[in-house]
C-alpha cells in the first residue's frame, strides 16, 4: 500500500513540476519574464518527489552502491553488511524526521511565510518529515525482507 502511496505521489510530482517548468519557460519566452510560484512550488515539490524516490528504490534495492566488497563475502557477511547499510540509512531518515518535525513547529510557531505566494512555510515544510518517514519505512521494510530472505535460502 505504502509503494502505491509514493508512486502516486512521485508521479504528481513530476507532472505539476512538468507543467510549471513548461509553463515558466514559455512565460520567459512571451513575456520575458518568469514565474516565481513555478520556482516556489517545483523546488517543494522536488524535495518531496527525492523522498519518495528514495523510498520507492529502498523497497526495490536499487540504491546505487559499490558491491565490490559485498561479492567476495560470504552470504551472511552479506546480509550483515547490507543490513547495516539500510540500518543506518533508516537511523538517517529518522533524524530528518525529528528535526523536520522541529523545523515545522518552529515554522507553525513563527508564523513564516513563504517568499512568493505567502502561503504558510510549514505546509512545504512539513514535506521533509513526511517524505523521510516514507523513506525510513521503506529501508526498516527493506531490512526486513533481507532477513526473511537471507533465512528461506538457509533453510533450504
Amino acid at each position: 500500500m505504502l509503494e502505491k502511496i509514493e508512486k502516486f505521489v512521485a508521479c504528481v510530482c513530476v507532472s505539476v513540476m512538468a507543467v510549471l517548468v513548461f509553463a515558466n519557460v514559455i512565460a520567459r519566452y512571451v513575456f520575458n519574464h518568469s514565474l516565481a510560484v513555478s520556482d516556489e512550488i517545483s523546488t517543494y515539490l522536488f524535495v518531496l518527489m527525492s523522498f519518495m524516490g528514495t523510498a520507492i528504490a529502498a523497497r526495490r534495492r536499487a540504491h546505487l552502491g559499490l558491491s565490490i566488497i559485498t561479492d567476495r563475502v560470504s552470504p551472511r557477511a552479506r546480509l550483515v553488511i547490507n543490513i547495516s547499510m539500510y540500518g543506518i540509512s533508516a537511523l538517517f531518515c529518522l533524524l530528518i524526521v525529528i528535526f523536520g518535525v522541529q523545523m515545522v513547529i518552529s515554522q507553525y510557531q513563527m508564523g513564516q511565510e513563504t517568499a512568493t505566494m505567502q502561503w504558510p512555510e510549514w505546509i512545504y515544510g512539513s514535506f521533509v518529515p513526511v517524505g523521510a518517514a516514507f523513506a525510513a519505512i521503506a529501508f526498516l521494510e527493506g531490512m526486513t525482507d533481507m532477513y526473511k530472505e537471507y533465512r528461506a535460502e538457509e533453510d533450504k
